[in-house]
């Protein structure tokens, strides 16, 4: 099995030069990923770099779901705002469970973390620009291992701001 890293963020907000920072430091990742929220157009040469989708405050041009495979794993990638995220992952489960993903990619809530239920793996980078207060602006950086899932949460300087391991995680199907 060849391991496989996928960097993710969310919620940037307008700010360019975060997301330039962001794709400095995470250049050696499998997969570069906005999961919305990016405040961007569509055509910007930023998020051309990366696999992205449309959140609530973006304009038109980008999808608002994306799949993808990344080693064993399809990713479903997603703002979360179509599926109320703010009041529980129960529509969201849905969508990932209709989709055939092992792992969910959401943003919107601007608050980090990563969960599973019914075997789903669902990850939350949190924000780049607008973190809750008392929070840390943060992406994640989430690594297929021999066993399982690790996923690290990093602040924008590239310092870990929190940490979870998953050993038990394996594709579903």
């Amino acid at each position: 099995m060849t391991a496989r890293r996928i960097a993710v963020m969310s919620d940037s907000h307008g700010d360019k030069e975060t997301v330039r920072q962001f794709l400095d430091k995470q250049s050696g990742s499998d997969y570069l990923v906005h999961c919305g929220d990016s405040e961007l157009s569509a055509e910007d040469m930023l998020l051309r770099e990366m696999i992205a989708v449309k959140g609530n405050c973006d304009q038109e041009g980008l999808p608002e779901n994306r799949m993808l495979e990344c080693g064993s794993f399809q990713v479903l990638v997603t703002h979360g705002h179509l599926d109320r995220v703010k009041t529980g992952l129960l529509p969201l489960r849905y969508r990932a469970e209709e989709a055939g993903a092992d792992i969910v990619l959401f943003g919107h809530t601007h608050l980090y973390g990563a969960e599973v239920h019914d075997g789903i793996l669902f990850v939350n980078p949190g924000s780049t620009h607008r973190p809750p207060p008392g929070r840390p602006a943060t992406y994640v950086v989430i690594e297929e291992k021999a066993e399982g899932v690790s996923v690290s949460f990093l602040q924008t300087d590239g310092t870990e701001a929190d940490s979870a391991d998953f050993p038990e995680f394996q594709k579903r199907r």
